[in-house]
């Protein structure tokens, strides 16, 4: 039996479900980066009587900035309300997520305690002081401020263009890669890039939802990476105006570059018809070509046996087969001839061939590694190619043990978190905000420490982890 669901007042003033959705909720900010069918989708699963796997499809499970939005007010903004209006109410402009200061007055927003998941979840609620939690985050520095806010415009900005953009994903790729060419190509340049990218989103990353932002070189040399290849799944929209408001400022600029790169497919197709004719003509002339020189080769011709016998030995020594024409005035052809009447002298010349390369590729290989030192395997093949290739057709055991020695380079695993020292904090952290509560110990209740420590619910969703803390909370409700 299905479980009765709370009755809400009627909302048929506000319009009907569609334009609820677009006007009046933060969903317009997830569309621009997402097709017009995956929208249509999204707007039938909540029209539905089940939400289904509408977090994923939106980015929100694996963007790693929370798939929870509570609402969030300004304490101005609510002064001015009850002056102006007899009450205050909840702003759309302060729930998007990504906004964390007020976009008029720029004070930090304060999270509400109700209609959480863990206090009120179907309450219906004005803000007020008393329902607000106090600020944990910390006071931003005139840097951070101006990036909070740049990256708080951005978020409007992509919110009010939801029902009139497209952002096509192969695009936007192309967009940020060659924004980031203007940067510089070399080594030293992007380094210098990711090192200023790390300083900016270090500015973002103190405050919630953004706490996921790289704060190190390598993090950030990943997240670009990951948003400059082949996209793969749905990526969340705070990913992209983060890399957005780093490298263009504001969202109308990248908009104006996006619509320079931006082709139209039909002409795409004619580009691509035009330099295939182009490399086909390429093609008629060379084999042109070829047969002009081919008049100027040497004949086939026989040969003496004691010639015969010479030619042998310096195929045998691996000598080049144009050398051995040129000393002995004979085609390539006789060359190629004498070869396959003598298996064993090709055999020998193809070891001598393969272990003079085996030694060639693997001192290439072995050098730039030591030219880059703590490089990942794959920086590494993008440096030589060609080498990597060869060794790995050629000599795949060796270049394996080589790889293995060398840094992985993969970072967001969860492998390699130590999830002990995890819990013995938060158990410290909730030993301390209680001894610092002014609630007597003997009057609390779950509600009241998940309001004192917002992170605390979401973090206790993961039910295999935390031990220490949830008996730390059992002992404490016991108690009560």
């Amino acid at each position: 039996m299905q479980p009765r669901r709370p009755e809400y007042p009627s909302a048929s003033g506000l319009g009907d479900s569609l334009s609820i959705m677009r006007e009046h909720t933060i969903l317009p900010v997830f569309f621009p980066f997402q097709s017009d069918q995956q929208i249509a989708a999204v707007f039938q699963t909540i029209k539905s009587a089940q939400i289904g796997s509408i977090k994923y499809r939106l980015g929100l499970l694996t963007g790693r900035f929370g798939a929870e939005h509570p609402l969030k007010a300004c304490i101005a903004c609510m002064s001015h309300d009850q002056t102006s209006h007899g009450t205050a109410y909840w702003h759309l402009s302060h729930q998007y997520p990504g906004v964390v200061l007020c976009p008029i007055h720029g004070l930090m927003l304060r999270e509400s305690t109700i209609n959480r998941q863990w206090s009120g979840s179907f309450q219906w609620v004005l803000p007020s002081e008393a329902s607000l939690a106090a600020a944990t985050s910390p006071v931003p520095s005139a840097t951070a401020q101006k990036a909070l806010q740049q990256l708080g415009k951005g978020v409007l900005d992509l919110a009010s263009c939801g029902d009139s953009r497209r952002f096509h994903p192969m695009t936007v790729r192309s967009v940020y890669k060659e924004a980031l060419v203007q940067l510089g190509i070399s080594e030293p340049e992007r380094i210098s890039a990711s090192i200023d990218f790390a300083e900016y989103s270090s500015q973002l990353q103190p405050y919630p939802p953004l706490t996921s932002l790289p704060t190190t070189v390598q993090r950030a040399e990943a997240f670009i990476s990951q948003l400059t290849r082949n996209p793969r799944g749905h990526c969340h929209p705070l990913k992209h105006l983060t890399l957005i408001t780093w490298l263009f400022g504001r969202l109308d600029q990248f908009i104006e570059a996006y619509d320079r790169l931006d082709i139209d497919p039909h002409q795409q197709i004619s580009q691509a018809k035009y330099k295939s004719n182009a490399k086909a003509v390429m093609v008629g002339a060379t084999f042109i070509e070829k047969v002009a020189d081919k008049k100027n080769l040497r004949k086939p011709k026989k040969i003496k046996p004691q010639i015969r016998t010479a030619i042998l030995e310096c195929l045998r020594n691996g000598n080049s087969k144009e050398s051995i024409c040129s000393k002995f005035g004979i085609s390539i052809c006789t060359v190629n001839r004498l070869l396959r009447s003598e298996p064993a002298v090709a055999k020998s010349r193809t070891e001598l061939h393969r272990r003079s390369a085996l030694l060639k590729y693997r001192a290439e290989w072995q050098a730039t590694v030591l030219a880059h030192s703590d490089t990942t395997a794959k920086s590494i093949r993008l440096v030589i190619p060609s080498t990597y290739a060869w060794l790995y057709r050629n000599d795949q055991n060796w270049l394996l043990t080589q790889t293995h020695n060398l840094p992985s380079g993969r970072r967001g695993n969860y492998s390699n978190i130590d999830w002990h020292e995890r819990d013995c904090k938060l158990a410290d952290l909730v030993i301390k905000a209680l001894s610092q509560s002014s609630k007597h110990q003997l009057n609390l209740d779950k509600k009241y420490i998940y309001r004192l420590i917002p992170a605390l619910s979401r973090s206790l969703e993961n039910k295999g982890y935390y031990l220490k803390t949830r008996n730390l909370l059992s002992k404490i409700l016991q108690n009560n």
